[in-house]
């Protein structure tokens, strides 16, 4: 055996064993007191000099190795002491003889430095990254291991490093065909996996589903072997951003050990941090509605600990909670732990999720926070200021001018000061929330110059960018246009390009690109042309009818392969009854008869107030999915919002529908008994209102709204409403209308009539002007009776009901002129009272459906001593009752007049 022909590994290890060897003679003699043997000893130190030289010719010199090694120690405490990213750049580039570690350490902490930094300092470090930390990388990348590659790859896109840089496009070529080649040892890490799917979205530079192909047999075995909340965390970040290659299966099986890991307590409120990434992932639009359940059950379990969050934590709970409107138990800690975060963090991102906890009595302090921030520059500053900002604005309900003046004027700065707000489209944003915040304040807002400058930039990119021609992108861009025009000829006509754009997209246009585009004509219908409409400009919306009714109708046929959920058909519905003119179209009758056979195993809150949305605004009556909207409400009492329950109990009254059995109104009570403090007056009268309706309200209800700090709270809510011409008329005629039911269906309750200046007031401002309909049965009742004191015309009640016409008869049946004084009950006499009911009386698509409040008219009235008639105007104009003679019969009939 030839020593010096031995690979190098085992010489190295043959070379071990002798000196350790030469080590334990040396210690055996050391050991029993006798020196070592003359020839032993004279040998060793030839032996060792021998050995040694060897060594240094293959290995190289040991001290030198030691010496290297201190100076990488050296090196690496340098770069791990270094404060600011300049500091450690100039290490970085002083430094000779680096070695891959210490460059990808040096990337990894230059990315903690970088992340705190100010902007301006951001832009030098990416500069000099640039400049001057790639060159030194290159020459490493095919030496890395996957965890290093993936850690470079995501803190330099991080920091903004393009993909087209040749160094990152080589680690992430590398990593990719590491990935690749172990498809089947299954020998990725998971971190590695995590920072790669992170670092190739950032920017969208990339088609991900194509790039991540092989991302998923990695992941599926990650799936199987997933213990710990680590691992849960790292899973939800990759299922995150490769959710188009997650297929049901694997989902499924991600599921159950996720709920399996809850029940056994590996995920709890001790481990928030893996809990809040899979609520952030199932949030994914794609998946989020059939997931209720289990987001529900993810965020209880983070209940015990959201004192103890952390801020950013704390708000994405917030936000998430506000997007599904429950659980309603994390309602009061939220509130609480928001109060104390904005206490210690005066910022908009806290200020933005603590007002929708708020009640009214902190709506002043939260308006004066709101004032600060608005006004101050470096508010101004911070990430995301201008959402934060907006999202109190709407919030608060801020009506004051100069508020939204210098809103808006900050986004015009905003969009002026960053030239990134033009990458992306990110000023779509502002677009978006301008449309809605228009439409709450009811149109009577405008701000020109910023409508002029987003319109502009629309219009450039629809004209000249890539965007224009994608159909989702598009429908943004244009729904802006077509709402503010600010555009040559607005005044008469919209632009011809944009009209040939929907024609030509229209087979691409999708659900959601279609309901962006309506919302745009009808705000361009009620801002622009509610005046006068020019006839080039009416030609082209009926164009864009058109185009809506095919999509719709395409759709829907779509539906019959790959059936809508309730989200998909609410917007459809939504889309068509933005434009009253698609209201009568057969497409917007045929979108609402899928209702009924709409599959709701899986609602949850906002699917449910969606609904409800849809059926007060069409008057359509599906009584099978209203059942199943009071089904929800009874079995997830104790997860929904007041807010959701008034929403549902609003829709069934309007419909006059009735509820199968009175447990879900009694949940329902619970409920708003539970949520009064959190609840808008003008919510709380309508969810009383609508129990009243079904006799259902409890006593303790009617006690907590007839109160002076009840009445003070509305009176404080109308002072900051935001539209100052509707909706104070609208809280006053729903106390009334309370106030009348609940004096005539609970006279037990005690409460007095104090509606009665109200009502008067009422009656002074209306000027009647009589229907061609009331005209004529005012003349046939002349002709009936023969004497105009025998009936009445519109009679308003002692509890201010108007009645179009009131007849008293005597006990043989005969018209008699009507007593002065109006009584319950006269001694003999009949009150008969005559409604003409109107098609609006009755549901759209049930005319014999009488809707909420004419069925509660009508039991009040016959309580207050009425025979009550009706006659519908859809009747009395039909055909068969064309002429006079029939319609003359048609009230002898109705009141059984013989002559």
């Amino acid at each position: 055996m030839y020593l010096n022909h031995l690979p190098r590994s085992q010489w190295k290890y043959l070379q071990y064993l002798l000196q350790v060897r030469q080590l334990q003679l040396l210690r055996r003699h050391v050991n029993i007191g006798a020196k070592p043997p003359i020839q032993t000893a004279a040998l060793l130190p030839a032996l060792g000099q021998k050995l040694r030289k060897h060594s240094q010719l293959v290995n190289g010199d040991p001290r030198e190795k030691f010496s290297v090694a201190r100076e990488q120690d050296a090196l690496l405490t340098r770069l791990e002491e270094a404060k600011t990213g300049d500091q450690l750049l100039d290490a970085l580039e002083s430094c000779d003889g680096l070695q891959s570690s210490h460059v990808v350490k040096g990337i990894s902490l230059l990315w903690t430095l970088y992340y705190d930094a100010e902007q301006t300092s951001k832009d030098a470090i990416t500069d000099r990254v640039l400049l001057n930390v790639l060159p030194k990388l290159a020459p490493y990348v095919h030496q890395l291991e996957i965890d290093d590659l993936s850690r470079c790859y995501l803190y330099l896109r991080k920091m903004h490093i393009p993909n087209s840089e040749a160094v990152v496009e080589a680690v992430l070529t590398r990593s990719l065909q590491l990935i690749e080649s172990q498809v089947d040892d299954e020998g990725i890490p998971l971190t590695s996996l995590s920072r790669l799917s992170v670092g190739i979205n950032l920017e969208r530079d990339f088609f991900t589903p194509l790039v991540c192909k092989n991302f998923v047999p990695h992941l599926e075995h990650h799936i199987n072997r997933c213990r710990s909340a680590e691992q849960v965390r790292l899973l939800s970040t990759c299922l995150f951003q490769l959710h188009f290659l997650i297929d049901e299966e694997l989902f499924t099986r991600f599921k159950l050990r996720l709920t399996e890991m809850m029940q056994s307590g590996d995920l709890s409120s001790q481990t928030p941090k893996a809990l809040l990434k899979v609520i952030h992932m199932l949030n994914i639009p794609v998946w989020s509605q059939t997931h209720t359940q289990l987001i529900r059950e993810v965020m209880l379990a983070l209940r015990p600990c959201i004192h103890h969050m952390e801020s950013a934590d704390l708000k994405s709970v917030c936000r998430t909670f506000l997007h599904h409107q429950e659980p309603a138990a994390l309602m009061e800690p939220l509130k609480k732990a928001l109060e104390k975060l904005l206490q210690d963090e005066s910022t908009a991102d806290a200020l933005s999720c603590t007002v929708p906890f708020a009640t009214p009595l902190q709506r002043d302090q939260y308006l004066h926070q709101f004032r600060e921030l608005l006004y101050s520059e470096e508010a101004w500053q911070q990430p995301h200021a201008s959402g934060h900002l907006f999202s109190v604005l709407r919030s608060l309900k801020v009506s004051d001018i100069g508020f939204c003046n210098t809103y808006w004027s900050g986004v015009i700065q905003e969009l002026e000061s960053y030239p990134e707000e033009r990458s992306h489209l990110r000023f779509l944003r502002h677009c978006q929330r301008y449309m809605n915040f228009n439409n709450n304040l009811g149109g009577t807002y405008r701000h020109l110059e910023l409508e002029r400058k987003l319109s502009r930039m629309c219009m450039s990119a629809m004209e000249h960018d890539i965007a224009g021609r994608l159909p989702a992108k598009f429908a943004r861009l244009a729904s802006f246009v077509l709402a503010y025009g600010q555009t040559p000829l607005a005044w008469k006509k919209f632009p011809n390009f944009l009209l040939s754009k929907m024609l030509a997209m229209a087979p691409q246009l999708g659900i959601q690109d279609c309901f962006l585009l309506s919302r745009g004509m009808q705000i361009a219908s009620e801002l622009r042309f509610r005046q006068h409409l020019p006839p080039l400009a009416g030609m082209q919306l009926s164009t864009m009818d058109s185009i809506l009714i095919g999509c719709a109708e395409r759709h829907l046929r779509d539906a019959e392969k790959d059936p809508l959920n309730a989200s998909e058909l609410s917007m459809i519905v939504r889309t068509l009854s933005h434009r009253k003119k698609l209201k009568n179209t057969v497409v917007y009758n045929q979108a609402l008869e899928q209702y009924k056979s709409l599959h709701c195993n899986d609602l949850n809150s906002r699917v449910v107030r969606d609904m409800a949305y849809n059926f007060n605004a069409s008057n359509f009556f599906v009584p099978e999915l209203l059942e199943s909207m009071f089904a929800y409400i009874s079995e997830q009492h104790d997860h929904v919002t007041g807010d959701t329950v008034e929403k549902v109990l609003t829709c069934s009254y309007n419909l006059g529908y009735m509820p199968a059995s009175v447990e879900a109104l009694n949940h329902a009570s619970e409920v708003l008994l539970r949520d009064f403090d959190q609840m808008s007056g003008l919510s709380v009268v309508q969810a009383c209102l609508a129990l009243c309706f079904y006799k259902s309200i409890p006593e303790q209800l009617i006690n907590q709204v007839f109160c002076v700090k009840f009445i003070q709270r509305i009176e404080d809510e109308i002072q900051v409403c935001y539209s100052k011409a509707t909706y104070p008329e609208r809280v006053l005629n729903l106390v009334m209308q309370l106030n009348r039911t609940v004096c005539l269906d609970f006279p037990e309750a005690n409460v007095p009539w104090f509606q009665q200046n109200y009502i008067e007031a009422q009656i002074s401002k209306k000027s009647l002007i009589p229907s061609e309909s009331t005209a004529e049965v005012k003349q046939l009742l002349h002709q009936l009776l023969q004497n105009d004191k025998h009936f009445r015309c519109n009679h308003t009640t002692p509890y201010g009901y108007q009645i179009d016409f009131v007849i008293h008869f005597d006990r043989d049946k005969k018209p008699i002129p009507a007593p002065p004084v109006e009584a319950t009950m006269l001694d003999r006499i009949t009150k008969v009272a005559i409604l003409l009911l109107k098609l609006d009386s009755f549901c759209e698509n049930d005319l014999t459906a009488l809707r909420g409040p004419e069925s509660l008219k009508m039991r009040h009235l016959e309580m207050m001593g009425y025979k009550v008639m009706q006659i519908n105007e859809h009747d009395w104009n039909s055909k068969y009752m064309a002429s006079s003679t029939a319609k003359a019969n048609y009230l002898k009939c109705l009141l059984q007049i013989s002559h």
